[in-house]
């Protein structure tokens, strides 16, 4: 008991769960926690996603001005979408640390729950799943790391000398093989001229044809055809 005084202590009175007196030590409902969490933590993120993506549209500035409504509309909900999948995802993998806590027996999945929980909060990247590449890539070498650095402490593997370089280059190797079986697997046009000039092929996106070049609108943005 002694070495738990300092988190039960200052707990509610209600609370019977060690991991609801870490996580919400204050308010002895889970539920109404998950509830307060939402109400205080989606408006800010929406309101900072909103910005964010305002000032990635000021280059795209001509788009504003020939379709204000339609582009406006696409801000907001590409900002509300984002807020949703970041607050649903980290309300989710806290409040299944509560919900395995109460309804798991003891010695059920002790550890792997939270693995588990991680992995339930990931199903909110449907929300996403259109527009959150860049979001994604980013998950998946966070997870990545996170998964080696895990494993060197539980001692799965052992750890390499200069193995983030080891990495670094094994993912320009694959990125190399890939533009050069199939350059429009890259879709984003700047690190296609990207991956071009390290190769020594010049700044140029080699992958798009001119007579695949259409200007769909009259506005004079040209626009890939599809496939």
């Amino acid at each position: 008991m002694a070495a738990i005084a300092p988190l039960a202590s200052g707990a509610h009175p209600l609370i019977t769960s060690l991991s609801c007196a870490t996580l919400h030590p204050s308010d002895p409902s889970c539920s109404r926690t998950f509830l307060t969490f939402w109400l205080r933590s989606f408006p800010p993120l929406t309101r900072l996603f909103l910005l964010l993506y305002s000032a990635l549209l000021v280059p795209r500035f001509r788009s504003l001005y020939h379709f204000p409504v339609s582009t406006i509309n696409g801000l907001l909900t590409r900002a509300l979408r984002t807020s949703t999948f970041l607050t649903g995802s980290i309300s989710t993998a806290w409040a299944s640390i509560c919900f395995f806590q109460t309804w798991f027996p003891r010695g059920f999945l002790p550890t792997q729950r939270f693995f588990l929980g991680g992995f339930m909060a990931g199903f909110w990247a449907w929300i996403e799943r259109r527009h959150g590449r860049g979001v994604f890539l980013y998950s998946a070498r966070a997870s990545l790391d996170s998964l080696w650095k895990v494993g060197v402490k539980r001692r799965w593997w052992r750890a390499m000398k200069g193995g983030d370089v080891w990495l670094f280059v094994l993912a320009m190797m694959l990125t190399g093989v890939v533009y050069e079986r199939d350059a429009r697997a890259v879709r984003e046009g700047n690190w296609r001229k990207g991956i071009s000039w390290v190769r020594g092929e010049g700044f140029e996106d080699w992958a798009v044809d001119p007579d695949d070049i259409v200007d769909e609108d009259g506005d004079g943005e040209a626009a890939l055809k599809e496939e």
